[in-house]
């Protein structure tokens, strides 16, 4: 399982472009552990994102492990009732497991 570490904001402008790269990830890894622990925010097109990749994880054997989720993320997560379907963890993914992807930092304005 491989670890990507995702930042900044996930949202209607950020979303799609995490998506692609993460459905290209999956041609190689069945399973994705997502650490958001630099995730400041996330919104439903973001948690639809999420959604559509568990999916695509799932149909491939594996799945996507949401980890280091902070109060904002865990919270949206809840709100949406996707924590029952995404096994969520407030753990960091560990410094040996790592596996850097770095994508867009800056929260649009509206």
């Amino acid at each position: 399982m491989s670890t990507v570490h995702v930042n900044g904001c996930i949202d209607l402008n950020t979303a799609p472009d995490l998506q692609r790269n993460l459905m290209r990830r999956l041609t190689t890894d069945q399973s994705l552990r997502l650490d958001m622990s630099r995730v400041a925010w996330i919104d439903s097109a973001g948690l639809a994102s999420l959604v559509k990749l568990l999916a695509e994880a799932r149909r491939r054997g594996g799945d996507l492990i949401v980890a280091g989720a902070n109060e904002a993320v865990e919270g949206m997560l809840k709100l949406a009732r996707l924590d029952v379907l995404f096994p969520v963890s407030r753990e960091q993914a560990s410094n040996a497991d790592q596996s850097a992807a770095a994508f867009p930092e800056s929260r649009s304005s509206t």
